[in-house]
């Protein structure tokens, strides 16, 4: 993007009360971000491929999460059913940008980590995915890593 449509770009977001959030590219190429849940400190990849927004299944009591419903199976890029609940309320923060009752999808995330551990590269705990980007009117600019984010 050039100066002229960057300096664009940042007028409309800022006229529009976007709030602009760093992303971090890792050495797979994909985007990252940090934030916190209830107030516990959290990486988050950026999946717009994820139809939901989920968190890993072994981190519920780190981030004093209550559950909501019966287990269910849910599907992810590879063709294994993994076990799922649904988080319910949680206080979801990344940069200035706060969600008080923010609901995720518990489940192992161990797969997707042991591969970034095979590239050396720190474990998530958790992804933000389509549901949450699109409600938030997400913005994504690849070229300075940021994420734009409609309250």
């Amino acid at each position: 993007m050039n100066k002229t449509n960057n300096s664009f770009l940042k007028d409309v977001l800022n006229k529009n009360q976007f709030v602009k959030i760093k992303l971090y590219k890792i050495k797979t190429q994909h985007l990252i971000c940090f934030g916190t849940i209830n107030n516990v400190k959290a990486t988050f990849l950026i999946d717009t491929g994820a139809s939901n927004s989920c968190l890993s299944m072994e981190n519920k009591d780190l981030y004093n999460l209550k559950t909501q419903g019966e287990k269910f199976e849910a599907s992810g890029a590879s063709d294994k059913k993994m076990e799922a609940i649904l988080s319910k309320e949680c206080r979801f923060k990344l940069g200035r940008f706060l969600m008080k009752k923010q609901n995720f999808v518990l489940l192992d995330l161990n797969h997707i980590n042991s591969l970034l551990e095979s590239q050396n590269i720190k474990k998530i705990d958790g992804i933000i995915g389509a549901e949450f980007l699109k409600a938030n009117k997400a913005i994504i600019d690849y070229d300075n890593l940021n994420l734009f984010l409609k309250p």
